[in-house]
């Protein structure tokens, strides 16, 4: 099972001279005795599709039910799409995402 599914706000606004760690708590994804593994980001630009890798310096932090990427190096006036994947249990994962909007 893998499923997508958008944080609530939806929508980040950041500016391209910011680093910052964005984190996805997904304690209400998690059943008893599941914890979040093998987490995984992507930083797509909306406008060609492309892995914006060098926005996403390191990798995804584990902290309990925090998942954190750090975010930085945007393009003004492009929108991205921070995905965190990652595996819950035998056979179910999870892609939370947040759009991050950079008007400057």
């Amino acid at each position: 099972m893998h499923n997508s599914i958008a944080v609530s706000p939806d929508t980040f606004l950041m500016s391209s001279q910011e680093t910052l760690p964005l984190a996805f708590d997904v304690a209400d994804l998690l059943e008893d005795g599941e914890t979040p593994s093998d987490a995984a980001a992507t930083l797509v630009q909306i406008d060609n599709g492309l892995d914006h890798v060098s926005g996403r310096p390191g990798t995804v932090q584990v902290n309990g039910t925090q998942l954190v990427q750090v975010v930085t190096q945007l393009t003004p006036r492009k929108r991205y799409r921070l995905s965190i994947r990652f595996t819950a249990g035998p056979s179910k994962t999870w892609a939370p995402f947040l759009y991050v909007e950079c008007p400057a």
